[in-house]
């Protein structure tokens, strides 16, 4: 039968079973005692340098480097059903990496070879590349090492990535796992057992770990040291084998009694994420003496379901504060930032349309650029990103997470002014293209509230 059929077909089975299921599919991270998050303080805003007063700067002479072409990623896997009505508008995200099985379902359950496959279809027709976490508890070594062997070498399938485990921190606490006594340590050691008999097998492949299940970026004693404290015992004993570190950060809710995120939420938290990163590389630094490549596997504003509010995953207002923290973490160089999930009820789409979520992650994917550029903005709840295509044209991304329009200065300098093509998504547009505007070395723009608007000048 044709692959694309095929692939529907077996993803309608899949979405079938699951709406029978009894037990709904979430992260693993609803564990955590009520006054967990209480603590946690949120960064103040510091303005970043601008050249002109009350704008917006871009120094298109100015490289940073390249974006990863693994950065933009998500999650799936069996338990996550894929409405057949969204299987030809998957392909337009651009998604470069997903990450499968996605959740606590990998240390629930071992893949099938019919499930490992259509993970891989889903790949082909997706055009992102497949990063596999194996199982670990009731697992072993051995076990991971044939999951390796009969992928990349009986099926010659060429997977990459690999993790092992999925939010070791909550094994001594998660419903079914049964590790009441589990420590740091075990887990380091563990970890280096099954990582010692994959690359066995294959030793072509890049590993990435530990995936707790959070990381703060200041942490305290009362919360988040924990989470530290996983990560330290980890590259102590593994710093020789890891290839890419692994976090995992959802910052709502802040207690297990607090509701859904409101619109201040997402609009104060965006500044935690351009601290979060260097913290994590001066911990890597420290306890490794190297550099290594750092990743957020699985991100999403809220560990637990919500819909239907200000600042629900469905919500417009989201996408703003996602397309924020994508900017962010390009600016901090993340070698993955992979969204938690594509599909479900912690996706960027429903059963036929895609959220703001998936806009905004359509909008970088789209049209941003691969060569990340300077720029700075000096106004709080505004934001600016850059970058250059391979076309040499320039992308200035501005971002507007106030609930009011507001009126900036843009300052543009090595890079010739003239027609930007603009594209938008606020609440009037669902990323879409509208009127193209000139731009010259000094500008004003008009932003409308929240908002996400992507200029695109031609190359010279």
């Amino acid at each position: 039968m044709p692959r694309l059929f095929a692939i529907a077909l077996l993803s309608l089975l899949v979405f079938s079973l699951l709406a029978c299921s009894a037990q709904p599919a979430s992260p693993s991270i609803a564990t955590e005692p009520a006054s967990a998050d209480a603590a946690l303080p949120l960064p103040t805003f510091t303005p970043a340098p601008s050249p002109i007063p009350g704008g917006l700067y871009v120094d298109a002479g100015q490289s940073l480097g390249q974006v990863s072409p693994v950065f933009f990623g998500t999650n799936w896997g069996p338990w996550l059903g894929v409405p057949p009505t969204m299987l030809e508008v998957i392909p337009s995200l651009g998604i470069n990496i997903v990450r499968f099985p996605g959740g606590r379902w990998g240390d629930e359950n071992t893949p099938t070879a019919t499930q490992i496959d259509m993970l891989m279809a889903f790949c082909e027709q997706w055009g992102a590349e497949p990063f596999i976490n194996v199982r670990l508890v009731a697992s072993t070594p051995a076990a991971a090492a044939e999951m390796v062997r009969y992928v990349n070498i009986e099926k010659n399938y060429k997977v990459r990535y690999w993790g092992i485990g999925n939010e070791p921190d909550l094994f001594p606490t998660q419903v079914g796992m049964r590790l009441p006594n589990y420590t740091p340590e075990q887990f380091a050691q563990d970890w280096r057992l099954f990582a010692q008999a994959m690359k066995a097998a294959d030793p072509s492949i890049q590993l990435v770990g530990p995936e707790v299940s959070q990381f703060i970026a200041n942490p305290t004693e009362e919360y988040g040291q924990k989470y530290s404290d996983w990560l330290v015992a980890f590259l102590k004993t593994n710093a020789d084998l890891v290839d890419i570190v692994s976090v995992h950060r959802y910052p709502f809710p802040q207690s297990m009694t607090a509701g859904a995120p409101l619109k201040e939420h997402l609009r104060a938290n965006s500044a935690e994420w351009d601290v979060l990163i260097p913290r994590l590389r001066s911990i890597v630094r420290e306890q490794t003496g190297k550099d290594l490549p750092v990743a957020v596997t699985e991100f999403n504003s809220s560990w637990v379901e919500n819909a239907g509010g200000e600042g629900t995953i469905d919500s417009h207002f989201h996408g703003i504060w996602f397309a924020d923290v994508v900017g962010r973490m390009i600016n901090q160089d993340t070698f993955m930032l992979q969204q938690f999930a594509v599909t479900g009820r912690y996706g960027m789409m429903s059963r036929s349309e895609l959220h703001s979520t998936g806009l905004a992650f359509q909008m970088f994917t789209r049209h941003f650029g691969t060569e990340r550029i300077y720029a700075s903005s000096d106004q709080q709840y505004v934001s600016v990103y850059a970058a250059k295509r391979p076309d040499g044209a320039l992308t200035i991304m501005v971002i507007n997470l106030n609930s009011e329009p507001k009126s900036v200065n843009l300052q543009i300098e090595n890079f010739n002014g003239g027609q930007a093509e603009v594209w938008k998504l606020d609440l009037q547009h669902r990323a879409e293209q509208v009127t193209a505007q000139q731009l010259t070395p000094i500008n004003t723009l008009s932003l409308s509230p929240e908002s996400v608007t992507l200029f695109i000048l031609p190359g010279r």
